[in-house]
């Protein structure tokens, strides 16, 4: 069931202040309009009832898809605060778990930026592996170090373009957002990778290098440049 509040909102245009209903969690499954009003940029907006500037406030919410059984928490937060983020979010399990009780809680997974929730949801509703899809970007940034800087270009799934052939990645600018290239990864190879990735020592490695619970190739190259990939 989806949850909302109200907050106190400033205008960033004029400085208004005013009283705002805003979600802190929604269910798309029961709810799929909330979920079309995320894709489209219209989930938590705002018009200003003092010069009829409209935004969107950036806030925490909780997406939750009880028909793929997962939920995602999106935590704004700034590049370089993801270790204060995640230990905000392990207060949040905290929360989930006891208001779930005896039911068994699905999966929450952390995303820090919009961008990454988008991406996040149609990785997830294609049934793909998280970690898995991030290895394959951490593959790609060491494969081609002199175009993909993590500090400056970001890999993003790309579910619409992905075709039964091939997965699609999209290389944006991490500044001015702008798309920039297209990337293709097949999916045979992908389907190697995840049955590779099923022994025992395998995925105690892709849990090594992608602890969690904020999953991030860019994220772990930035911290550790110098890291290489799992062999």
């Amino acid at each position: 069931m989806a949850q909302t509040k109200d907050y106190g909102i400033r205008c960033p245009k004029c400085s208004h202040e005013q009283q705002a209903a805003l979600f802190d969690a929604i269910n798309v499954t029961e709810e799929p309009a909330l979920r079309e009003a995320l894709m489209h940029n219209q989930l938590n907006a705002v018009t200003c009832a003092g010069c009829g500037f409209s935004f969107q406030v950036h806030k925490p919410l909780l997406y939750h898809d009880a028909r793929c059984k997962f939920m995602l928490y999106w935590l704004p937060v700034p590049d370089g605060a993801e270790e204060a983020g995640e230990q905000q979010f392990a207060g949040v399990l905290l929360q989930l778990s006891a208001q779930a009780g005896e039911q068994k809680l699905p999966p929450v997974h952390l995303v820090f930026n919009r961008t990454e929730l988008i991406e996040r949801i149609f990785l997830l509703e294609a049934r793909l592996d998280e970690r898995l899809i991030e290895y394959v970007k951490h593959m790609m940034y060491l494969n081609n170090t002199g175009k993909l800087d993590p500090a400056r270009k970001a890999l993003l799934f790309n579910a619409h373009d992905s075709t039964p052939d091939d997965l699609c990645f999209v290389v944006q600018d991490a500044v001015t957002r702008q798309m920039e290239a297209v990337l293709h990864y097949p999916r045979k190879t992908y389907a190697a990778l995840a049955e590779m990735f099923r022994a025992d020592d395998k995925q105690r490695m892709l849990r090594e290098l992608f602890p969690g619970p904020h999953i991030s190739a860019r994220t772990l190259l930035r911290q550790q440049p110098g890291r290489a990939a799992a062999e």
